[in-house]
């Protein structure tokens, strides 16, 4: 009877540990599966609502005013001038761009420099604004006037200038803003030592429940214990969902190389039409100033893509974060299966110990 009495309490110990121990490692995964999972939801969003719209806002910033240039080139060029001014197109382009810029302001989640940058360039726009309705001005008292396209002429120096023009400076936003981007998909939580930190206490629990399974099926005689059975499938149910929280980062990844192609195609269409309005300018400045009096207009580069193309990759950007954002929030059915495995332990390991009270 002393042997058994020994036999019994060191069985009840263990079966005691077992639980304390498989309870522990439950709350450890559900702790570090949420946590991983929050992180991975709100880096889902951020890149869904700020990152993706802010780079959008600037590429839309950028091709609205280089074809408000070419639309103000155009109409001086055609003599529409003189009825019209720089035109409604022109118009139209720099409140789009405003509007961008405004929208920015409002978005962007890349710091206090891109604050400072949307102040400056909104301040350099005015002053483009500013010396177009100049040039507008001299056009309407002497068409022939060489002022005139000497304003237009600076107008679009100050959008080009390679140092400090605003496309220059509308680049660098929007360089700030993709390596916002590229720090949300690697940083905090969405760096890979947090996946580590989730699966090592998955990989434990599993440990702990087979081998409490095996030291009932020795000490007790019976293949199986249901309950736990039961709480290693809800485990790894939980393991799988966890899967979710990679689709996601999956889906994230694919926005960043999604968004580099935006980037391309939408830059091949600015530079396209940069062309045709640096070309126009150049005819109206060599016909008001035969001598070259302005100086030099530089050309921009290839014919572009086409409107499908661009329309095609800004859905394939939207789409690859909206999906990131929707596949990142399902964690509360990690939640659930957690909870299930942690009322499963008990009424798998209580009515053993209670064998031995």
């Amino acid at each position: 009877m002393a042997g058994f009495g020994i036999r019994a309490g060191t069985t009840r110990a263990t079966l005691w540990r077992s639980l304390v121990a498989l309870e522990l490692a439950l709350v450890a995964v559900l702790g570090t599966a949420v946590w991983a999972a929050q992180g991975t939801r709100a880096a889902a969003e951020r890149v869904q609502t700020h990152s993706v719209p802010s780079i959008m806002h600037i590429l839309a910033a950028h091709a609205a005013l280089v074809e408000a240039d070419e639309a103000a080139a155009g109409s001086f060029r055609s003599g529409a001038a003189g009825l019209t001014g720089p035109g409604e197109r022109y118009q139209n382009q720099i409140a789009l761009a405003g509007q961008s810029l405004t929208q920015l302001a409002v978005d962007s989640l890349a710091g206090a420099g891109v604050g400072q940058g949307i102040q400056l360039v909104q301040g350099q726009l005015a002053a483009y604004s500013a010396l177009v309705e100049q040039a507008d001005a001299h056009y309407r008292q002497d068409p022939a006037s060489v002022l005139a396209a000497a304003d237009l002429w600076s107008a679009s120096r100050l959008l080009h200038m390679p140092e400090g023009g605003i496309l220059a400076q509308l680049d660098e936003l929007l360089a700030a803003e993709r390596r916002a981007l590229d720090g949300q998909l690697t940083g905090g939580r969405m760096a890979p030592g947090w996946v580590a930190s989730w699966i090592v206490p998955v990989v434990v629990l599993l440990t702990l429940l087979v081998a409490t399974q095996v030291f009932l099926s020795r000490r007790f005689r019976r293949t199986v214990n249901v309950p736990l059975l039961a709480a290693t499938v809800a485990v790894l149910a939980l393991t799988a969902g966890m899967s979710s929280d990679f689709a996601a980062r999956g889906e994230m990844a694919a926005t960043r190389t999604a968004g580099d192609a935006l980037v391309g195609v939408w830059q091949a269409r600015i530079d396209a039409a940069d062309r045709r309005g640096q070309q126009t300018l150049g005819e109206l400045v060599a016909k008001a100033c035969p001598d070259g009096c302005a100086g030099p207009v530089t050309p921009g580069a290839a014919e572009p893509p086409g409107e499908a193309t661009l329309t095609a990759h800004i859905r394939a950007v939207d789409g690859h974060a909206a999906a990131a954002a929707e596949t990142a929030g399902r964690q509360v059915l990690l939640v659930i299966a957690a909870l299930i495995a942690m009322a499963l332990v008990p009424l798998g390991l209580l009515p053993r110990i209670d064998e031995y009270r």
